[in-house]
């Protein structure tokens, strides 16, 4: 199954702290809230430095989308500087301090229920076009950050997501200069 979600799609709520508000591109099962989701993907606008809301067992990867830079201070101290367009995945339950060295910027969030799924996220450019394998049982998300993408659905444009499920494999095919998150999200299994 695939299904196109565009910005009429998503839903605005504020955050748990209270400091900004997020944008629900995808939260599951249907009719999951924010405290018992198990796959969540989500955009925001940090505007302000806060300490991030903690989700304990959550596993959460993290990209930055805007231009401006930020850092991210966790508790002991460790300091993470997030590259732009390049995945970071930690314990969600950490809840690091955003620190903005220059302004306002956005990110991309997907998280993930640990010990119900996993999801491995990596940013594909213009030049990447690949048949992309869809997990048994799970469910790849391609969300196009900049530009527009074609892939089985036909064009993916900005601001847009495919959600693909029940089927083994699509072509994604970013256009010259875009820029597509690309999540492959499988269920955990028990060793």
């Amino acid at each position: 199954m695939l299904e196109l979600l565009s910005e009429q799609d998503y839903r605005t709520t504020p955050w748990k702290n209270g400091k900004g508000v997020t944008q629900d591109v995808l939260l599951l099962p249907q009719g999951a809230s924010h405290e018992n989701f198990d796959i969540r993907i989500s955009r925001a606008p940090i505007v302000d430095e806060s300490q991030f809301s903690p989700f304990p067992g959550i596993d959460r990867t993290i990209t930055r989308i805007g231009d401006n830079p930020l850092v991210l201070r966790f508790e002991d101290g460790r300091e993470v500087m997030l590259e732009h367009l390049s995945p970071y995945r930690f314990d969600s339950a950490l809840a690091p301090f955003s620190r903005l060295p220059v302004g306002a910027t956005q990110v991309l969030n997907v998280m993930t229920r640990r010990r119900r799924w996993d999801a491995r996220v990596a940013v594909i450019g213009g030049a990447d076009a690949a048949g992309m394998s869809v997990p048994s049982g799970g469910l790849l998300v391609v969300h196009v950050m900049c530009g527009e993408c074609t892939a089985d659905a036909g064009r993916i444009e900005a601001g847009e997501t495919l959600v693909v499920r029940d089927v083994a494999e699509v072509d994604i095919a970013p256009g010259k200069g875009s820029a597509c998150l690309v999540a492959v999200i499988e269920p955990e299994t028990e060793l």
